[in-house]
């Protein structure tokens, strides 16, 4: 676990030099989803309490639906951001080929910092604004993951669509779909 958040801090920190630094250390791609993903999306989901004690008559039941959505969410995600970074990263990737263990990593530290958000979101007694941007900062870290991924120099763009496609937009969605 510390392994993975020492990553994903510096992923946040410095976007080029974090990816970097995941494929310098060349984590297990399984060890980083157990025991880095699963817990931050397992404390994602509790952290539900803490927004429901915001609320002026908190239900149990609901509190608990609600957490089992929201690790439901972030999971689903995560298998949805390796589908489509596998489908289309061939199309833009310099060789034609790619890392089945990079996209791993990839979908684990991008949904990984969308669960950290989320967390913060729940743990924050006020709804802030600047917490709804956050997660157009990762566009950021997209964009960087460009030589992580093998994409070609020119596709940067892409690169940066398809995070949006594959991190972004599947956690709205299935937030939308499960509420």
């Amino acid at each position: 676990m510390f392994l993975y958040l020492k990553l994903l801090f510096q992923l946040v920190l410095s976007p080029a030099q974090g990816w970097d630094d995941i494929a310098a250390t060349k984590p297990d791609p399984h060890k980083m989803l157990l025991h880095g993903l699963l817990p931050l999306v397992g404390l994602t989901a509790l952290s539900v309490g803490f927004a429901a004690l915001w609320l002026s008559h908190p239900v149990v039941s609901n509190i608990i639906i609600s957490a089992v959505i929201t690790f439901a969410v972030y999971m689903l995600s995560y298998f949805c951001c390796i589908w489509v970074v596998s489908a289309l990263l061939p199309h833009i990737s310099s060789d034609g080929l790619i890392s089945r263990r990079r996209i791993q990593l990839y979908a684990a530290f991008l949904v990984g910092q969308m669960a950290l958000i989320g967390f913060i979101e729940n743990v924050v007694p006020a709804k802030l604004v600047l917490l709804q941007f956050l997660p157009l900062l990762l566009m950021v870290e997209m964009a960087k993951a460009r030589d992580f991924l093998g994409a070609a120099t020119e596709r940067t763009g892409m690169v940066t669509t398809i995070g949006v496609l594959g991190v972004i937009v599947p956690v709205y969605l299935f937030f939308f779909i499960f509420s």
